[in-house]
């Protein structure tokens, strides 16, 4: 965050060209993000979205929450003007922790249904998952760049990442967007929707994995360039794919073994 113009823009302009590629793609070559999704989701297909026979790589509310997080990120990484670290403040916060809440509450509302097939306080739908996930998404990805900022920079700045009604807004304007072009999913978005989610998936553990690379670098708090954040990601990104590998094959395992629903 808070540098020069074209390394503010590459996040959003690299997203649009991988966006549009994936729309080119046959199907069959997206079928790597099934691989990650399987690894952070359950996947069951009553409660996934399906685009053009095919179903997305994770259910619906991991879609709009995963989806939505990756869209979160790449506009503070293009609106944000300084390398703001300090978390939304209030009332904007009141906000975001609505979305937690709301994310929640659905949450164990749906649970309960697969887990006792009785209805708990209304019957859960994909469109209340997406967007329940869609909001959160939006408010993960304000705490996730604060938080990113303050393990990395040196010269973090201590403005909060929101810090106006517009910046509420323009989440609030993801989320919508997310939860309209899924709910819409024409047969052409396939690719687009399946690569939002599934980079996004990608993205946040090798960021997190990238994090703990640098902190066993002893290099947190101490970067002052983006150069040298190239190796820590490196090391989360190949730490991400043991990651997802090993998850999918404890779940192969467990499935086979014990009949698991997962």
């Amino acid at each position: 965050m808070g540098e020069r113009l074209p390394l503010r823009v590459f996040p959003l302009a690299a997203f649009v060209v991988l966006a549009l590629l994936a729309a080119a793609a046959p199907a069959e070559w997206l079928r790597a993000f099934d691989w990650v999704g399987n690894a952070v989701c359950h996947r069951i297909p009553a409660r996934s979205f399906f685009v053009a026979g095919r179903q997305l790589p994770v259910c619906a509310r991991d879609t709009g929450m995963f989806s939505a997080a990756l869209l979160g990120v790449i506009s503070f990484t293009w609106s944000l003007r300084s390398r703001a670290s300090a978390f939304p403040s209030r009332p904007y916060a009141y906000i975001f922790a609505g979305s937690f809440v709301a994310w929640a509450f659905d949450g164990f509302n749906s649970y309960w249904l697969l887990a006792t097939g009785r209805t708990l306080f209304y019957q859960p739908h994909n469109w209340l998952r997406l967007t329940t996930g869609a909001f959160m998404g939006v408010a993960l990805s304000a705490y996730v760049t604060a938080m990113a900022n303050q393990a990395i920079w040196r010269t973090a700045d201590a403005a909060p990442v929101v810090h106006s009604w517009r910046d509420v807004l323009r989440l609030i304007a993801i989320a919508v967007f997310v939860v309209v072009i899924v709910l819409w999913r024409p047969d052409f978005l396939f690719g687009p929707i399946a690569l939002t989610s599934g980079l996004s998936v990608l993205a946040l553990l090798t960021l997190v994995n990238g994090l703990i690379a640098l902190v066993a670098m002893r290099q947190h708090g101490r970067v002052e360039r983006w150069r040298q954040l190239i190796l820590p990601a490196i090391i989360g990104f190949i730490l991400t794919l043991a990651q997802i590998g090993l998850i999918n094959l404890v779940r192969a395992a467990l499935t086979q073994q014990f009949g698991a629903p997962f």
